[in-house]
């Protein structure tokens, strides 16, 4: 839960880019950073990898994401989506990251991510964080309990592509696009 939360308020800055102009974490090791040590080694809590996909790959320009979606009923919010998505794209470089976060503690989420103004050429790399259990987290014990894992790129069908959520998941897509 940890991982996701974190995702979730990666993707509200930058979908607010053109509000917030900087976000910093003050926490980087121990206490409630995304690494903690001690002499003898460390590890890499869960929410050290939305973190390190989001810096590492959403790069250029926020992008509008139109998001259509389920709802889900809160206690304090009322109904929200159980998709929650950023994306971004680097017009000089052609690299764009879709971050999609399934925030249904019980449903998969079958999702189709369309391209409107530039198709990609190409996915170019994919990764998933899920687990049955919300409360699971890393610890010196267990270091690789719960990380981002690669998988398959799923099919790229004109200015779409098609694939599966898992619940409680966080999901990241690296796609290629001709520089504009």
């Amino acid at each position: 839960e940890d991982a996701l939360v974190v995702a979730t308020w990666l993707n509200t800055f930058l979908n607010k880019a053109d509000i917030v102009k900087i976000a910093c974490i003050a926490q980087i090791v121990n206490v409630i950073a995304p690494i903690m040590t001690r002499s003898d080694g460390m590890y890499r809590q869960t929410i050290f990898y939305p973190l390190a996909l989001f810096s590492n790959h959403a790069s250029g320009m926020a992008l509008d994401a139109l998001v259509k979606a389920p709802l889900q009923d809160t206690k304090r919010y009322g109904p929200v989506k159980v998709l929650d998505v950023s994306a971004s794209f680097d017009p000089q470089t052609g690299k764009g990251a879709s971050f999609l976060v399934n925030r249904s503690q019980t449903e998969a989420l079958n999702v189709t991510v369309s391209w409107e103004d530039l198709a990609p050429q190409s996915l170019t790399q994919a990764w998933q964080m899920s687990g049955p259990d919300p409360t699971a987290g890393n610890s010196f014990e267990q270091p690789d309990c719960v990380t981002a894992q690669e998988i398959a790129l799923p099919p790229l069908e004109g200015n779409s592509v098609t694939l599966t959520l898992p619940p409680l998941s966080f999901t990241t897509l690296l796609s290629r696009h001709a520089p504009v």
